[in-house]
């Protein structure tokens, strides 16, 4: 548990997009004076935090920028938080320092910016690779502002990374292959996560599909659209490490992978989340206020409060470890299990008879060709560990 992770949640976007349940408000009048002296008061927390469990010398990986759309933020407010984290804690000397943003607000003073401020990774919102799929998914941005943007983003950050979404009913398999290999062979990317559009309880495409009006993929469709994105990647030199994450050698993300390896992270802002595990090798979640102004007048006080502080159960913690590591190609080290009797169950011994789970080398892990139907092998996993 030597790694150790910041998130910093920035809430503002320019609109909301209408398949996001992530905590984005569209943007206003903010001081960002205010906003620094907040994120510094709850940075400092932290630090307090882990001296008092012994965590002092951990090494920081990676700092996470994320929203919202964080590319919103003034490159000087960047520069000022990441120079007050250096301050407080030790820097791995290949820390990885990632900047999300979308296509539409990124210009050549501001990219330089950003790098100048300490940031050298960017995970771009393209998601979609025309306009038709672009106006589907409620973006501001279209296909070719998007490669002006790329082209010129690589010629200053040697790490991008880009989110695509895929399987979505206004595309066609042929049409949407043709166009990632394009895509693959113009701009140097180290990093893509694809993603299959999942409608979440909250949202404006929620709405739609109960009324009927929002259609989406059979299983079988996905199904193809999966493989045939997972091919296409890997024959571009793009491995697979995780469900929906592929990169270049060397280029896999560093701040995800605390997530997927239930390692330790700090979460900064409106409803950011952060999990500690305590000297006592228990598993500590923090939950910041959700609402922007909550938490800013919380954290410009004496006294840094949260949502809520809580010991997470330790049965619900073992889950999480076998949910998040069995995202991963390379699985879960058992190690890292103290319940391990359910591997013995007839159930899981069956799924390793037929090639669906493995253990080698003292990890579980899912076989790649059995991804796409992940979360009901999850589930068959789960449900023995709950009963042995």
């Amino acid at each position: 548990m030597n790694k150790l992770g910041i998130y910093i949640h920035w809430p503002y976007c320019i609109s909301k997009c209408p398949y996001c349940d992530f905590n984005s408000h569209k943007i206003k009048n903010y001081d960002p004076n205010e906003w620094l002296l907040a994120y510094e008061n709850q940075i400092k927390y932290f630090k307090e935090y882990l001296v008092s469990q012994n965590l002092k010398n951990i090494k920081l990986s990676s700092i996470f920028l994320g929203g919202g759309t964080p590319s919103l933020m003034p490159p000087k407010l960047v520069e000022k938080i990441l120079l007050f984290i250096n301050k407080l804690y030790r820097f791995d000397k290949n820390i990885e320092i990632t900047l999300e943003s979308n296509p539409t607000n990124l210009e050549l003073n501001k990219i330089s910016d950003f790098k100048s401020a300490g940031v050298n990774r960017v995970s771009l919102g393209v998601q979609g690779l025309n306009n038709t799929d672009l106006k589907y998914l409620g973006r501001l941005h279209n296909a070719s502002e998007t490669f002006v943007v790329l082209d010129l983003l690589q010629k200053i950050i040697d790490n991008i990374s880009v989110d695509l979404i895929y399987a979505l009913s206004c595309q066609n398999l042929e049409t949407w292959n043709h166009e990632l290999q394009a895509f693959l062979e113009r701009f140097s990317i180290k990093h893509l996560s694809a993603y299959q559009l999942v409608i979440e309880k909250g949202t404006k495409f929620y709405d739609l599909y109960k009324r009927g009006e929002l259609k989406i993929v059979s299983d079988d469709v996905y199904k193809q659209f999966y493989f045939s994105t997972k091919n296409i990647l890997e024959e571009n030199d793009f491995k697979q490490y995780e469900i929906s994450n592929f990169s270049k050698p060397n280029f896999i993300s560093k701040h995800n992978s605390i997530y997927w390896k239930s390692n330790n992270w700090i979460g900064i802002g409106p409803g950011a989340i952060g999990r500690i595990w305590n000297n006592k090798k228990e598993r500590i979640e923090f939950e910041n206020f959700k609402k922007p102004e909550t938490w800013l007048k919380n954290c410009l006080g004496h006294k840094i409060n949260f949502k809520r502080i809580f010991k997470i159960d330790f049965e619900i913690s073992e889950q999480e470890i076998l949910m998040m590591g069995l995202r991963l190609n390379k699985g879960i080290n058992l190690n890292k299990l103290q319940h391990r009797n359910f591997l013995f169950d007839s159930e899981i011994l069956q799924l390793q008879k037929q090639g669906v789970i493995k253990i080698k080398k003292n990890k579980l892990m899912i076989n790649e060709n059995y991804f796409n139907v992940h979360d009901y092998i999850i589930r068959k996993i789960i449900n023995n560990y709950l009963s042995s």
